[in-house]
């Protein structure tokens, strides 16, 4: 899993900085150096051990007088929250404050509204500041408020419920910032099956595939895509009349859910624990509107990575450091347009168990045609070119920041395995029993894809060609790009050994089973293309 991208705005000194509040956002033209929408950043230095839970709780955890405001671009806002706790322009840690669970919560007309983070009834601030004094410069910012049993409500900041229902993408909140929403911004195609209850979505060029889930909820819920739809339209028309920006928007959904929050209980007047304030939402169980999803995406990423050759040693070092980078740098201005956009993936709890039992997939029929390319050229190195939403003119290569959800284990059981996967885990396992080490075996998915089984990327030389060995066979002499998957074989209490599997170049021959460092796609390639340097399993 990529590192953590580096924010150094985040950190002003060495001290340990606390994100506080989120605030306005603005437009092109009105803050300098982006050429996508702003929002406002409320930060203070921290005054307590960043590991005293109670402490952090308390006004006086952070230097609020000297609190500081800084613009961040809104596709960063997938790695932000409030709470946080950063150094050095690193993410140190998300504390959990109070972690409460609201069940059988009920989202509908009467029993939600919009409110300012200022707002006062009868006299008694809902967030006073005398309990928390992090909002004081951004009173003006919305939340939804819920009614909850006992006259006590639920308070979740419009910021965060757009990071959390849409946060899955960097390139997914941009857009939604940037433009009224139309359905071309996020999918060019979509099918649904109303007796299946089965969606099928061909996603906008440069929309991840991370994605895919949340964008099909807009596609097929009225209430989810007038949530999406209400970011843009409530920025503009606070921009229109001349005010400040904040961002309001609705849950993505009308009906029941359990709800689970990181927050804290504040006071209402003399009323003890009224209101739960939440700073980063946990999980929502709320239905999606389907029952499986398959999708397609249209964007091609871009790689340049050496690939070593027969007797050519120098080479692999080359190739293993570039795709183990070290930590990623953000710098305060737009991405170069003539950069390609990396994508960072970062791991994360799973924000909506109803998606654990549930298939989503990217269609096979989508990477088999619209595989990634790769040139092979004769110094070795293999590189390809790609888009992104960049616009501007620095040499900074974009980032797609996307969250891949701690979900190996159930997503490789969710997706039917090809005869190739069943014969090499049938011989693995095999082999494994005959060793007596009690070691366990499971199928992974490949880092950024939500199903274990893909197409291994066309190769082509510098005349154009294709590299044969990469090419499948079938019963009907048919040919295809070869597939392949990940293996991951758990050694306790030793660390974790990863295998790729790719199937064999013929419908009768046996898979190619071989080790790898980790369960990137680039790795399979490359132990694939360098069959001299690459460690088989014995079985």
């Amino acid at each position: 899993m990529d590192a953590f991208p580096n924010f150094p705005s985040l950190s002003p000194d060495e001290r340990i900085w606390r994100l506080d509040w989120f605030g306005e956002c603005a437009y092109p033209g009105s803050v300098r150096r982006y050429t996508q929408p702003s929002i406002k950043v409320a930060i203070s230095p921290l005054q307590c051990a960043p590991d005293d839970a109670e402490a952090l709780l308390l006004p006086s955890s952070t230097d609020h007088s000297h609190q500081k405001e800084i613009w961040a671009p809104v596709a960063a806002l997938p790695l932000l929250a409030v709470g946080d706790l950063w150094q050095h322009g690193c993410l140190l840690t998300s504390p959990d404050y109070q972690i409460e669970t609201f069940s059988g919560l009920r989202i509908e007309p009467g029993r939600t509204s919009f409110v300012k983070a200022g707002l006062a009834i009868d006299g008694k601030f809902l967030i006073p500041l005398s309990a928390h004094p992090w909002h004081r410069l951004h009173t003006q910012a919305y939340c939804l408020a819920v009614e909850l049993a006992g006259g006590r409500r639920l308070l979740i900041p419009c910021a965060e419920i757009i990071r959390f229902y849409f946060g899955s993408s960097s390139n997914l909140v941009q857009r939604l910032f940037s433009a009224p929403l139309v359905q071309d911004t996020l999918w060019s195609s979509r099918s649904f099956n109303p007796v299946s209850r089965h969606m099928h979505l061909v996603l906008a060029t440069g929309i991840s595939g991370a994605s895919a889930s949340d964008i099909a909820r807009i596609a097929g819920s009225k209430f989810a895509w007038r949530s999406a739809a209400g970011i843009h339209a409530s920025c503009q028309k606070a921009t229109a009349s001349h005010l400040h920006a904040y961002p309001y928007t609705g849950l993505p959904f009308e009906g029941d859910t359990n709800l689970a929050a990181h927050g804290v209980w504040l006071p209402l007047g003399d009323e003890i624990a009224s209101t739960f304030l939440v700073y980063r939402l946990r999980s929502c169980s709320h239905a999606f509107p389907f029952r499986s999803l398959s999708y397609e995406t249209a964007s091609r990423r871009a790689k340049s990575t050496p690939l070593p050759q027969d007797g050519n040693q120098t080479a692999k070092p080359a190739f293993h450091q570039s795709l183990k980078s070290s930590q990623t740098e953000t710098v305060d201005k737009d991405p170069g347009s003539d950069k390609r956009q990396r994508p960072r993936r970062f791991v994360a709890r799973m924000r909506f168990p109803d998606l654990a039992n549930k298939q989503v997939w990217k269609d096979q029929t989508d990477d088999s045609q619209s595989t990634d390319v790769f040139l092979l050229r004769g110094d070795g190195n293999i590189e390809q070119v790609a888009f992104g939403e960049a616009r501007g003119t620095s040499a900074a290569s974009g980032i797609d920041a996307t969250r891949e959800e701690n979900s190996d284990h159930a997503a490789g059981q969710r997706h039917a395995l090809p005869k190739f996967v069943r014969t090499a885990l049938v011989l693995i396992q095999s082999s494994l029993a005959q060793s007596g080490d009690g070691k366990t075996v499971e199928v992974v998915c490949p880092v950024g894809k939500t199903s274990p089984v893909f197409t291994l990327p066309v190769v082509i030389d510098e005349d154009g060609v294709i590299a044969p060995q990469l090419l499948f066979e079938d019963a009907k002499n048919h040919n295809r790009q070869r597939r392949s998957c990940f293996v991951r074989i758990r050694n306790h209490p030793l660390s974790d050994e990863y295998f790729a599997v790719v199937e064999g170049s013929h419908y009768d021959q046996q898979p190619v089973v071989f080790v790898v460092e980790n369960r990137e796609v680039n790795y399979a390639l490359l132990g694939f293309l360098a069959p001299n340097e690459r460690k088989k399993y014995n079985f």
